[in-house]
């Protein structure tokens, strides 16, 4: 004896989720088609024939628009699958289940219908089909052969929860998906008053980040352009170039500018040293030329004075006798 059964629709079943008929893959399922009760694998008679042996088969799965339908064939040489077939013959019984492994599912609102608290499955395998209860998918039915619809059970395990689209926008704004509409709007406002001052502050403060760069880069561009690094003619060519690479151009700028300071103070260093020395005057200095003494370098200048050691040792010794003289800046 057979009978006929929607076992799936895309609708969303009393768990709260829904099952995209596309997705069902019973081609495993077919190699051993078995039909059980009450998704239980061994029958117990001595629990008020609460159990599910295998008490027929399925000998056909085929879709209709969104609908998945079987044609079951229960054992009737077996007592227990006998007496089913009998309740499900009556009308005593009209619901079947499948089971099945989600392989994928999906929140896209698109695929969300209303009431709908879990995710779609979009993926799943079928396992085995059961002669159930009660059902929980309301327009899973038994089809009679007036092709009247009696219901069937939808059952299938899946963790992934799924919230309506109003809890999924509560859950994005960091609320709970329980929030009424007016918990998340006033939310959403309070969000977006908070960007837009955000966003206020940020804007202050890169355009007084802008100010200061824009500062410090004329600010070298025209040094470089005193000591002849640059032409005048290129200064605001030169400041634009900062836009592209502030860092970069900084480090260059302020190298060449570094390099060219030290060369001059050397040269004049230099100059002073070799006109003390070729006109045979003493080095004590008088007036303002005490600021070349081994007193003043050595208080003001001590970088200028470990140049003059570094590169005019007999200078360096004459300063230092100088100053072991009695020799000293003076105001």
């Amino acid at each position: 004896m057979t009978h006929d059964f929607i076992i799936s629709t895309e609708n969303v079943n009393e768990y709260g989720y829904r099952i995209l008929t596309s997705g069902i893959d019973y081609k495993q399922y077919m190699r051993n088609p078995i039909v059980l009760f009450m998704h239980e694998r061994e029958y117990n008679k001595t629990e008020k024939q609460k159990g599910s042996a295998v008490i027929g088969r399925c000998i056909k799965i085929y879709k209709d628009g969104t609908d998945l339908k079987a044609t079951i064939e229960f054992d009737t040489d077996d007592e227990f699958a006998k007496s089913i077939e009998g309740k499900v013959s009556r009308g005593f019984i009209r619901m079947a289940s499948i089971y099945a492994e989600p392989k994928e599912s999906s929140s896209e609102p698109e695929l969300i219908l209303p009431g709908q608290m879990y995710e779609t499955i979009t993926k799943c395998k079928l396992v085995e089909i059961s002669i159930v209860d009660i059902g929980g998918n309301d327009d899973a039915l038994k089809l009679s052969k007036g092709n009247k619809q009696m219901l069937t059970k939808l059952s299938l395990n899946t963790k992934n929860k799924n919230m309506s689209k109003l809890g999924m926008i509560a859950l994005a704004l960091g609320i709970v998906a329980e929030s009424n509409e007016d918990a998340v709007l006033t939310k959403a406002t309070e969000l977006k008053l908070a960007k837009e001052k955000t966003d206020q502050e940020l804007t202050a403060v890169k355009l007084e980040l802008s100010k200061r760069k824009t500062a410090e880069a004329t600010s070298l561009v025209e040094k470089a352009i005193a000591l002849s690094l640059l032409p005048e003619s290129l200064k605001e060519t030169q400041i634009k170039a900062f836009d592209a690479d502030f860092e970069g151009q900084k480090v260059i700028l302020s190298k060449l500018i570094s390099d060219k300071e030290a060369e001059k103070g050397l040269d004049a260093d230099q100059s002073k040293i070799k006109d003390v020395i070729l006109s045979g005057k003493s080095s004590k200095p008088s007036g303002n030329d005490t600021k070349e003494t081994f007193d003043y370098l050595q208080k003001f200048d001590s970088i200028k004075l470990a140049k003059i050691r570094k590169d005019t040792p007999e200078v360096y010794e004459k300063l230092a006798q100088d100053y072991a003289n009695g020799v000293r800046h003076k105001e």
